[in-house]
């Protein structure tokens, strides 16, 4: 029996934290791997820290998903991640079953004790970060911003809502709108504040669509990610 690795793609980004009066200031480099070996997909996520800055989150993180390819979707089978700081280290393991997540293995575990409850049904209909990621940067899934992309990091559940597509000679852009469902403060959840960016595709040398940058809510901050 013969393999075919369909496609192996490598990719870099660029993370800036929008700060008051520095501007943006790079503070992370993300790096994926996608491969694809007949109808089965591994896409590999790692990101590091560029300068270290007092109050950003200095850890480093990796984590893969393994799956299918169906319809330019991703179906996921299995996700890991795992965040390494100094002596600490927490590993978060997804199993999803018919595109569900079944299964979910946090150690160490977060603490619950004063964020809202995420509830079972929440966490099985949605899909991983890295999931997410490797969807918002693909325009064959995107196209259309008709999507509401329901996502657990196995702490927190938000959706990332898209709409209003705008097309023009320079590019494509999707109104992104970042609310929060669960795993929060109570507070927060009540505040209902939402989060609204643009997500944007460039025009490449092969006439076809590719991710620019989007800007995504991390702990109070703007970060924007761009494609290098």
């Amino acid at each position: 029996i013969t393999t075919n690795v369909v496609i192996a793609e490598m990719k870099t980004y660029s993370v800036f934290a929008k700060l008051p009066l520095l501007g943006e200031v790079e503070v992370q480099k993300i790096k994926t791997d996608f491969s694809s070996i007949d109808d089965k997909i591994k896409y590999s996520y790692h990101v590091s820290p560029t300068k270290i800055i007092d109050f950003f989150d200095d850890k480093i993180s990796s984590g893969f998903i393994l799956g299918k390819l169906e319809n330019n979707n991703i179906i996921t089978e299995e996700y890991f991640f795992k965040t390494e700081k100094d002596d600490f280290k927490r590993e978060i393991q997804f199993q999803y079953h018919d595109g569900l997540i079944e299964e979910v293995n946090i150690v160490p575990n977060y603490d619950t004790s004063k964020i809202s409850n995420v509830s079972d049904i929440m966490i099985q209909e949605s899909i991983d970060p890295v999931s997410m990621f490797y969807l918002i940067t693909n325009f064959e899934y995107i196209k259309n911003c008709n999507k509401t992309i329901k996502v657990y990091d196995g702490k927190r559940r938000y959706d990332l809502i898209l709409s209003k597509p705008i097309e023009n000679d320079l590019g494509y852009s999707c109104t992104l709108t970042h609310q929060k469902i669960a795993g929060y403060k109570p507070e927060k959840i009540k505040e209902n504040k939402l989060y609204v960016s643009n997500l944007r595709f460039i025009v490449n040398d092969n006439k076809l669509y590719e991710f620019s940058e989007v800007s995504l809510r991390n702990n109070n901050l703007d970060l924007i990610i761009r494609k290098n």
